[in-house]
């Protein structure tokens, strides 16, 4: 009895699909007109869509031009990397970070720039405007003071640049030193 019950079910569902399947087509053949205009317009939305979207990439790459810029830059010098590394040269992954470095300060850039004007849209006050202009003057003031004065600032790079060697020179040569005065110790 249980058998012939599931035979049942499965010859009504069998009938059931065939139907709705066969009743589908029967009705697209009688209303031709009607599934032509239906399918005409799914293409037309579907093409509208896509267009769209390429339009609005083609927006945002003209309103974020720097961003993309240095987004683009960093696929050409992955895609560089990567056949380069396919080549054999398998040490050029330093150049491929610092691209996508370069991309995340730009993109930070853009999005502290993006931060500020939601905010002094939202509080209507230009505090946070004149903070962003005053952290601005203040590298700008720097980069000037650094081109007015540039024979100072050379000459402090200059000892920065001597007193990382020296360091680095003392801390190899002070190693060594001691090994000669502890060698005694160590044998």
């Amino acid at each position: 009895m249980s058998m012939a019950w599931e035979r049942w079910q499965e010859v009504y569902q069998d009938l059931k699909f065939a139907n709705r399947m066969g009743g589908g087509a029967i009705r697209r053949m009688l209303n031709r007109k009607l599934s032509m205009a239906w399918e005409k317009w799914q293409f037309t939305a579907a093409e509208l869509a896509r267009q769209q979207f390429l339009l609005q990439g083609a927006v945002n790459r003209i309103l974020k031009r720097k961003m993309s810029m240095a987004w683009e830059k960093w696929q050409q010098v992955y895609q560089d990397l990567k056949f380069a590394n396919r080549m054999g040269g398998g040490a050029l992954n330093r150049k491929l970070s610092m691209a996508f470095e370069k991309w995340q300060f730009t993109f930070g850039v853009w999005l502290q720039a993006a931060e500020m004007a939601y905010q002094q849209r939202r509080l209507g006050s230009s505090a946070i405007l004149q903070g962003a202009v005053n952290r601005m003057l203040f590298l700008l003031q720097g980069a000037v003071n650094r081109i007015l004065k540039r024979k100072m600032s050379m000459a402090w790079e200059k000892w920065q640049e001597v007193y990382q060697d020296l360091k680095f020179a003392n801390r190899m040569g002070g190693g060594a030193i001691r090994r000669m005065l502890n060698r005694k110790l160590s044998m």
